[in-house]
């Protein structure tokens, strides 16, 4: 474990992936920095006296690396388990990426609210967003959202069925310096909220970033499809998309699939590479993949359009 318990070169939140299974024995541990905090997270019941080691190495490593909290979350137990294990929690801890904050939540449920593995994602949104109207789909926390509008963008809406996380990305918006600017939270489920989406204007840059299970509203494998055929009628004639899964069990040629067969005038940017820290032996568990998109010529949304419009507009 030593080799990971130095400070990295550069700004990666992942010090070990061994989720990646790239060290036979751990698959069970990944080790995330935020300074000042250091979380250990396992998915596997380790022995005690293996657990009781880990944890004192861990709290050795430390000062060395700029931190002076441990937190392990035990996502093997049911509920998941989230302990202090050594000092303190900040009153406001914090995930700071690329110049920007993102509020991390320890208090609810199993994620802290920001997904370091979408570092890519979020640069890449930023780099395309200037100028642009941005619907950020199954948003949660909205740090989409907080990357568009440092990327320059016109304005966005958020939407996620949780209030509580569309309250953390208003706070994200805020800490960030983007009080003032055109955002919508929408607390809805999707598929029920085609209509409002449509009606905030016709966007030039979407993203879409479902849970691959989310029991009652999401099931990927049942739905993702019925999203992509949904958003022509939402996308600019010319538009940008970044299409995103994280499920192990589906490969990218899954979703390149999905993708070809239900959002005709989308044609494949760029696959995103993975965020630094995240080393996988096999295809990394996210994809995410930039998508370029014309409206096709005699699409029912373009002939609406067309007929729309007044002869010489």
């Amino acid at each position: 474990m030593a080799p990971f318990l130095v400070p990295p070169q550069d700004a990666r939140h992942r010090l070990f992936h061994g989720r990646g299974k790239t060290l036979p024995g751990w698959e069970g541990l990944t080790l995330d920095r935020f300074a000042p905090i250091l979380v250990a997270t396992l998915f596997d019941d380790y022995p005690e006296p293996l657990r009781a080691a880990l944890e004192a190495r861990l709290i050795e490593a430390l000062p060395a690396l700029g931190c002076d909290t441990l937190v392990c979350q035990h996502r093997h137990r049911r509920p998941a388990e989230t302990r202090v294990v050594h000092g303190a929690l900040p009153a406001t801890p914090w995930a700071e990426e690329d110049g920007l904050r993102y509020r991390l939540d320890f208090e609810r449920g199993q994620n802290l609210g920001f997904f370091a593995d979408m570092a890519p994602g979020r640069a890449w949104l930023r780099e395309h967003a200037v100028g642009k109207r941005v619907l950020n789909l199954f948003s949660f926390t909205c740090a989409f959202s907080v990357a568009a509008l440092a990327g320059g963008a016109e304005r966005v809406v958020n939407i996620d069925l949780s209030r509580p996380a569309l309250a953390l990305g208003q706070a994200n918006q805020e800490a960030n310096g983007f009080g003032a600017a055109d955002v919508h939270y929408l607390p809805h489920n999707v598929f029920r909220s085609w209509k409002k989406l449509h009606s905030l204007g016709r966007y030039d840059l979407i993203v879409v970033d479902p849970p691959s299970a989310q029991k009652g509203s999401f099931q990927v494998e049942r739905d993702y499809a019925k999203v992509l055929r949904r958003l022509p009628k939402l996308l600019a004639p010319e538009a940008e998309l970044l299409i995103c899964l994280n499920a192990p069990w589906l490969d990218r040629e899954w979703l390149q699939a999905l993708v070809a067969d239900n959002l005709p005038g989308a044609t494949l940017a760029a696959a995103l590479p993975g965020a630094p820290g995240f080393d996988e032996a096999a295809e990394p568990a996210l994809k995410a993949l930039a998508y370029r998109y014309v409206r096709p010529v005699g699409s029912p949304s373009g002939a609406r359009r067309r007929a729309g419009r007044a002869p010489g507009s």
